[in-house]
C-alpha cells in the first residue's frame, strides 16, 4: 500500500524524465522544474479528502481505495480533472474548477502511480499534453514523486502568526474585515480551519498578493486617519479580486535579523495586528516602519510539524450523519 501523502504544497516530477507537472491556462502538460519561476503552475495542493467509502460502494468492479486526494492548483482555484466528456484511454488530463466530481479524486498507488479513483486510469505525462492510459508498470511516463517546493517564500497554504501575541490572522466572511485571533479559537474540524489560512500568489519579482481560503477575497489596505499608537496607519480589509474591477493588491516580503517575516504594503506600510482588541479579535492595520514585534509575522505551513507541536493542526475529518440515517459513521478515509 502507497504511504499518505500529508497535506501541503508539492511539486509532482515525473521520474524518469525529471520534469514536473505544470498547469498553464486548463491544459495539463510537464516542463522543466523551476518552482520559484513558476511558482502558481507548478506547485500543487495534495490533500486527503473522504469520499473512498463511496467509491469502494460501487457495483462496477473498480478497485477499493484506501485514500483518495484532491490534487488542486491554489491561484486558479481548480482542480486536477480527468475531462470527463472524453473519459477513456487517453482522455485529456486538464485543471477544471472544483465540483466535487469522483474525476477530480485521485489514489496513489505503488510504483508511484497517481490512478483516477473513478476510471482506475493512471496520470501519464503524454507528448505535449497529459492524459490517463491503463496502469503499466512499465511504463516511465506513468511514475510520479510528490516533492516539496524549494521556494524563498513558503508555498501552500499558510497560517500567519503574529509574533508579538501568538494570534492568527483570520478571515470568516467576505464583507467582515480580516482579524488576528487567539490561535485557540481556530475551527479544528475539516474544512471550519480555512478562515485562518492565506497563500502568496506569485505577482512578479519579489510581490505577491495574499488570498484567504475560506473566503476568496484578498487583502487590501486602504490610507486612512487612523492613528494606531501615535502612527498614522492604514485600515486592511480584503475583497474578491474581481469587485468593482479590483485587482488584488501586491505586497513585498522582508525577513529582519530574527528572523521574521515583515509584509510590506506597496504603499511601504507595515502589516501590523493593533493593541486594542474587538468583539472577535484584534484589528489589523498598516502602518510605518518604525521596529514593533506586532509587525512581525510567522508562517506555519498547514499540518506541518511546527503546526502539529503548537496544537494548531487539524485533526483528521469525522462526519456523523443524522439520526434518520440507517448509515455507519462515516471516518476519514486516511485514518
Amino acid at each position: 500500500m502507497a504511504e499518505t501523502i500529508l497535506p501541503g504544497g508539492y511539486v509532482i516530477r515525473n521520474r524518469d524524465s525529471s520534469a514536473v507537472l505544470y498547469a498553464e491556462h486548463a491544459a495539463v502538460s510537464t516542463c522543466e522544474h523551476d518552482e520559484e519561476r513558476h511558482r502558481a503552475a507548478q506547485i500543487w495542493w495534495i490533500e486527503a479528502e473522504p469520499g473512498s467509502e463511496a467509491l469502494n460502494d460501487r457495483k462496477d468492479g473498480a478497485k477499493k481505495v484506501d485514500c483518495v486526494y484532491r490534487i488542486s492548483n491554489i491561484t486558479k482555484d481548480m482542480s486536477l480533472d480527468e475531462q470527463h466528456n472524453k473519459r477513456g484511454p487517453g482522455a485529456p488530463v486538464i485543471i477544471y474548477k472544483t465540483h466535487g466530481g469522483p474525476w477530480q479524486l485521485w489514489h496513489r498507488s505503488e510504483y508511484y502511480y497517481i490512478i483516477c479513483a473513478y476510471s482506475g486510469y493512471s496520470l501519464d505525462a503524454g507528448n505535449d499534453q497529459c492524459c490517463t492510459r491503463e496502469p503499466d508498470t512499465k511504463s516511465k511516463k506513468q511514475s510520479w514523486e510528490p516533492l516539496k517546493p524549494v521556494v524563498s517564500v513558503p508555498a501552500g497554504w499558510l497560517r500567519l502568526q503574529n509574533i508579538a501575541s501568538g494570534h492568527l490572522l483570520s478571515q470568516t466572511y467576505p464583507s467582515l474585515p480580516p482579524l488576528a485571533i487567539p490561535a485557540t479559537s481556530s475551527r479544528s474540524t475539516y474544512r471550519e480551519h480555512w478562515a485562518t489560512e492565506w497563500v502568496f500568489e506569485r505577482q512578479g519579482t519579489k510581490i505577491y498578493a495574499i488570498k484567504n481560503r475560506l473566503t476568496g477575497t484578498y487583502l487590501r489596505c486602504e490610507w486612512s486617519k487612523l492613528i494606531c499608537r501615535g502612527e498614522a496607519a492604514g485600515s486592511v480589509n480584503a475583497w474578491k479580486d474581481y469587485c468593482y474591477g479590483v485587482k488584488p493588491e501586491q505586497w513585498n516580503l522582508e525577513l529582519d535579523a530574527e528572523p521574521n517575516w515583515k509584509i510590506v504594503h506597496n504603499s511601504g506600510l507595515l502589516l501590523e495586528e493593533a493593541v486594542v482588541p474587538l468583539l472577535d479579535g484584534y484589528e489589523i492595520v498598516c502602518t510605518t516602519k518604525l521596529h514593533d514585534k506586532r509587525k512581525s509575522w510567522a508562517f506555519i505551513p498547514s499540518n506541518s510539524a511546527v503546526e502539529r507541536l503548537a496544537g494548531l493542526s487539524s485533526p483528521p475529518p469525522v462526519y456523523n450523519p443524522a439520526a434518520n440515517y440507517q448509515t455507519n459513521q462515516i471516518e476519514t478515509c486516511c485514518e
